[in-house]
């Protein structure tokens, strides 16, 4: 900042000494009027102007900017939001992806413990089967031994 002034400065200064050494008039055609003026009053003026006219383009350009950088501010702030969001939904999937995990190891624990009951039932079932074709076998014995050798030539015959 101190560097733009004193060059601003050392310009000011060559043209104060470049004004003060061309003090004579000259003839100035502007539009349909012509003018006589100092060589230096036209520098000044011509200066001034062009000063004028970089302050308007610069400040333009500068609003431009702040404008430009409060809506980029506005779109950060959005995606921070979004990507906020963003997070906070992938943290409830996470724990809803944990839940179903935990669900899942427990059916898997009771499926688990239902097919060795189904299981024992099975062997309890087949046992019971076999001690039911005992019995029946018995039974059959008991029946045959108990009949009359000669009733079972006459069912053959008949």
């Amino acid at each position: 900042m101190q560097i733009g002034f004193i060059l601003i400065l050392v310009i000011a200064i060559f043209v104060a000494i470049f004004s003060i050494q061309n003090g004579t008039p000259v003839p100035v055609d502007l539009f349909l009027a012509r003018y006589e003026m100092p060589l230096a009053l036209v520098m000044m003026a011509c200066i001034i102007i062009g000063a004028v006219i970089v302050l308007i383009l610069g400040t333009s350009r500068q609003f431009k900017k702040r404008s430009e950088g409060k809506e980029m501010k506005n779109k950060l702030k959005t995606f921070e939001n979004e990507k906020l969001q963003f997070e906070n939904n992938a943290k409830a999937m996470e724990t809803e992806i944990q839940s179903l995990k935990d669900n899942n190891a427990a059916l898997i624990a009771k499926a688990t413990e239902f097919e060795e009951k189904l299981k024992l039932k099975d062997d309890h079932i087949a046992l019971l089967t076999k001690e039911i074709d005992e019995m029946k076998t018995k039974s059959n014995i008991n029946i045959n031994e108990g009949a009359d050798p000669n009733s079972n030539d006459e069912k053959s015959e008949a």
